[in-house]
């Protein structure tokens, strides 16, 4: 009796095995093409990032190599050469190297006396780059250049201004920002914010631009 006991168990364990093994097998086969399947878009997806990695290194260095082609240009004072390919690289790419383009862009036209251009290359630098960047300063100061140009003196004078209460004192540009602030206010009719930067200046700098605020003082008496 134990012995019959004994076999009906082992059956049954083998019949559970067989169970298993039969539902195992129709699981793979239901589901084996979506596994493929994901497999397959899995492996296409990560195709995708490597090939889109590889574009984008390989377009970074390009734009590396044309800026580097535009400033030689810049040096050699081909200006025209070097907007025209400071304008393709600002125009193709984004990030550091089309920033610098187009500040670069500007310094190029604003040299054939090309205002309008060059003004609209410096606010576009100024605006994607913001105050912390490298050429920030110097932008707004080749925008100012440009609205004198212009005869836009009020626009220029407010802009020098602006830039004078972010440069630091030991800044050596800050006492020539500030001397041009008051001339253009003096071109534009404001006398009175005129003779302030023309003051500040004659307070802080030393050497000729102190005795040319001096006389500008003295001119607006």
């Amino acid at each position: 009796m134990a012995r019959q006991t004994r076999i009906k168990k082992r059956r049954l364990k083998e019949d559970q095995l067989v169970t298993f093994t039969v539902r195992a097998s129709k699981f793979i086969q239901r589901y084996y093409t979506q596994v493929v399947a994901g497999a397959v878009v899995l492996v296409v997806a990560v195709g995708a990032i490597l090939v889109t990695a590889h574009f984008r290194r390989n377009a970074a260095k390009d734009a590396e190599e044309k800026f580097a082609l535009a400033m030689s240009q810049y040096n050699a004072r081909d200006v025209g050469g070097a907007a025209a390919s400071f304008a393709e690289v600002a125009d193709k790419n984004g990030g550091q190297t089309g920033q610098y383009s187009r500040y670069f862009l500007g310094r190029s036209l604003l040299s054939q006396n090309k205002l309008e251009e060059a003004l609209n290359a410096f606010d576009k630098y100024i605006s994607e780059a913001g105050p912390e960047a490298p050429f920030y300063g110097a932008a707004v100061i080749g925008k100012a250049t440009c609205l004198e140009g212009l005869h836009n003196y009020q626009a220029a004078a407010a802009l020098l201004e602006q830039l004078s209460l972010t440069l630091k004192e030991e800044d050596p540009r800050l006492n020539e920002v500030l001397f041009r602030a008051g001339r253009d206010y003096e071109r534009a009719g404001a006398r009175d914010k005129a003779r302030e930067f023309f003051q500040q200046v004659a307070e802080k700098a030393a050497g000729p631009l102190k005795d040319q605020a001096s006389v500008a003082i003295a001119m607006l008496e």
